[in-house]
């Protein structure tokens, strides 16, 4: 049994049905029915009903529904007390970037007395770590389009979104690509790339892309060859096959010992809000606050 798996059962007791649940946990609706199922599955009994009016807590889920509250609650005392154990530890998580951990390195040399816990995730996996105090920042790119959902949804989990920048989308590309000689790729040429993807990432930037392209292209032709969160994966790959990935035009100069390329999308790049969230009220640590002013300074023109 999962922790994720009592915080989806908790939230789907409190939405009173799978696609309320779906949008304040910011994934998909089969998704919540899927992680459910499981946790019925290890339980061994079922936790709901099924009605036309939504979900209705069996006799046996509202007998575990104390002692789930309560296993949310302790995990999240018990992450809270190991935090102020070290005071000088920076928790943070992030989309997975290049840039983001040079920035890192960097701020570890700056304070040789620092502890860095860094993660990588989702969009979704960034939110939940941010709103149960895992991480005090989270750093993540959001599609323009869907930027009015995903306020709403920061909003329901009392979490502030500051906006860093808006960029666009990007290609990355290594030698082995026959795009690594051009400084831009057509529409037309984006369904002949063989792509690397994030891992069960709500929000598709190959979706939005395909969506965003005039119908020229069907979502189907952004289908990965390699799906992974693993950043090593992703750099040896660009590095020494023909695979690219698609990403925010967002560059450093410190970063060119990979010998990669981005290439701007002619004419349709898609539209991204750049931030970070973090809980209301809270007063960002020194290690936040440079880390996001390093950023900024990269952002500046």
């Amino acid at each position: 049994m999962e922790l994720k798996q009592l915080e989806f059962f908790l939230v789907a007791c409190e939405c009173g049905s799978l696609g309320k649940a779906a949008a304040k946990l910011y994934t998909s609706q089969p998704n919540v029915s899927k992680v459910i199922r499981t946790l019925e599955n290890e339980l061994g009994d079922i936790l709901f009903e099924r009605t036309s009016r939504g979900l209705k807590l069996t006799p046996y889920g509202k007998s575990i529904y104390e002692y789930a509250s309560n296993i949310v609650k302790n995990a999240n005392l018990i992450a809270n007390t190991e935090r102020n154990k070290s005071k000088s530890t920076f928790y943070l998580s992030t989309y997975q970037s290049n840039i983001i951990a040079q920035l890192l390195v960097e701020l570890y040399k700056n304070h040789n007395d620092i502890r860095i816990e860094h993660r990588q995730g989702t969009v979704e996996e960034i939110l939940t770590q941010v709103e149960h105090g895992i991480s005090e920042i989270g750093i993540l790119y959001v599609p323009q389009k869907q930027i009015n959902a995903f306020l709403n949804v920061t909003a329901a989990k009392k979490l502030d979104f500051i906006i860093l920048g808006k960029l666009r989308t990007c290609i990355y590309a290594g030698p082995n690509s026959f795009l690594y000689k051009k400084d831009s790729v057509t529409v037309n040429e984006l369904k002949n790339l063989r792509y690397i993807r994030g891992l069960n990432d709500f929000f598709s930037l190959e979706d939005e892309l395909a969506q965003n392209s005039l119908g020229l292209i069907n979502a189907a032709a952004f289908q990965p060859i390699v799906c992974t969160n693993s950043e090593y994966l992703s750099i040896n790959l660009l590095v020494q096959t023909d695979l690219v990935d698609i990403s925010i035009d967002l560059t450093y100069p410190k970063l060119q010992q990979y010998n990669l390329k981005s290439l701007s999308i002619e004419g349709d790049g898609l539209a991204l809000t750049l931030g970070y969230v973090i809980a209301k009220d809270h007063i960002p640590s020194p290690y936040a606050n440079e880390l996001i002013a390093h950023i900024q300074e990269i952002l500046e023109p």
